[in-house]
């Protein structure tokens, strides 16, 4: 299990074991210059109970620095899940061995809080932590403290330091404490803000016919890796609805009841912190180092899954983001009749590993379209009247000719965009009767993109 949770990532949990390791030797030798042995082997150990926790929840760090903590109402349900039980063993070795090294029952409690308290005030407001902060942590690891302390009240009637913490050197740590607690209450009052949990609601679930038609999708692009028994239906007021269900570490929809699109993704390897894993696709293990190989193994996999998509189609391929070279190439098969692209359509994304961690299916048959009777000229044409444009005015960007499903069946339409200094302008133009639709300004800042866009890819 934990090379599955720190897989790409075992060098720092070496690291991490070596710290937690000689910090708490570092301590416990300490200790024992300065007092009996028994009470220094659980000062050591105290160390190491909370050098690990430190370690562990600043690595690899998920947040944005934005200094956010989500406050969640539902206290009690973060205990249901893995992860706020994971919290709850990770945290209570410090409040067992707490006890056991001062004989303190209360001051251990309150140090464990205080402790937990920090480490979420830390992925919060810390630029180089930045990790997510919620209160669901902060609970989880309170308990495993105090659950600590309850066991290390049983323990240390038999194995109890010999001597308790002095009363000055209580006072001197409570003395400490306390400027620590103001000093938490001062950031969490002048840098962290609270926002509250959008708690979700309740959405419909799906018909068995839904679920069986999901399951199939799944199998039938994934054999038996993934497989589903329940799953959501989710409404839409624009577009196909949704039958969507979670999977380990990522989620599928499929659109209903066309039964047309079918979307999976699933967590990269870099960004997952549950175990879970890409999906790793038969026959290859190789990891994948340029654009070129990506193609060569999402095409076998194209090939087994959507022979339909790779036919007659023209396949590209871009990185998924420059910057995050760990995150793989997207990989995409368009079909065009002329220079008209179908609607059919098949992207996946490969991982440097070679896994699959993304995959947006549209199977439909390439469709009678009408006679095209606008050219792209007379297209632009009609795009700058509709906009007010003067000749020269703007930047334009490639034009796109789309075959798409409207009111009234197929049609053939020109997506058309623009730029205008911070703006871009864009619209749709009917490339049989010449009618502009879906006309919008936005600002270039932006990230979204007109309807009908189509990823920047190039060709390979």
């Amino acid at each position: 299990m934990i090379e599955a949770v720190f897989r790409n990532h075992l060098g720092f949990l070496a690291f991490a074991i070596a710290v937690t390791l000689l910090g708490g030797l570092g301590v416990g030798v300490v200790a024992a210059r300065r007092g009996e042995r028994r009470s220094a082997v659980f000062s050591g150990l105290w160390a190491s109970s909370a050098i690990g926790p430190v370690l562990l929840t600043t690595w690899n760090g998920g947040g944005n620095g934005d200094a956010v903590c989500v406050v969640n109402p539902e206290v009690g349900a973060a205990f249901a899940t893995t992860q706020g039980q994971l919290n709850v063993l990770l945290f209570a070795p410090f409040g067992l061995f707490a006890l056991l090294a001062t004989g303190r029952p209360l001051l251990s409690c309150l140090l464990g809080l205080l402790f937990t308290a920090g480490v979420e005030t830390a992925q919060a407001a810390v630029p180089f932590v930045s990790r997510l902060c919620d209160t669901d942590d902060l609970a989880t690891n309170a308990v495993g403290v105090v659950g600590g302390v309850g066991v290390g009240a049983l323990v240390s009637r038999w194995v109890a330091p010999r001597r308790r913490l002095g009363g000055g050197a209580v006072r001197r740590v409570g003395l400490g404490g306390g400027v620590a607690a103001l000093l938490l209450l001062c950031v969490w009052g002048t840098v962290i803000e609270p926002v509250r949990a959008v708690l979700p609601t309740e959405v419909p679930a799906a018909s068995a016919e839904q679920v069986r038609a999901l399951d199939l999708a799944l199998r039938e692009a994934f054999g038996d890796a993934y497989g589903v028994d329940e799953a959501m239906f989710l409404h839409s007021m624009e577009g196909p609805d949704l039958v969507s269900a979670p999977l380990p570490g990522g989620y599928a929809e499929l659109s209903w009841p066309d039964r047309e699109r079918f979307t999976v993704h699933l967590t990269p390897t870099s960004r997952s912190e549950g175990g879970s894993e890409p999906y790793g696709i038969p026959g290859v293990s190789r990891p994948v180092r340029t654009a070129g190989q990506a193609v060569r193994v999402a095409t076998g996999f194209a090939r087994r899954y959507a022979p339909w998509a790779v036919r007659d189609a023209e396949v590209s391929v871009r990185a998924v983001d420059a910057a995050e070279e760990e995150l793989g190439w997207a990989v995409g098969w368009r079909r065009r009749h002329g220079t008209t692209l179908m609607p059919m359509r098949l992207d996946v994304v490969i991982e440097p590993s070679s896994r699959l961690t993304d995959l947006s299916a549209r199977r439909v048959e390439d469709p009678v379209l009408p006679p095209v009777e606008i050219t792209e000229a007379e297209a632009w044409r009609r795009f700058a009247s509709r906009h007010r444009l003067a000749p020269g005015q703007v930047e334009r960007e490639e034009a796109v000719s789309l075959a798409e499903r409207g009111e009234h069946g197929w049609r053939v339409r020109w997506r058309l965009t623009a730029r205008q200094g911070d703006l871009v302008l864009s619209a749709a133009v009917d490339a049989t009767t010449g009618v502009v639709t879906d006309a919008a300004v936005r600002p270039a800042s932006d990230d979204s993109q007109p309807p009908g866009a189509l990823p920047a890819q190039q060709p390979w």
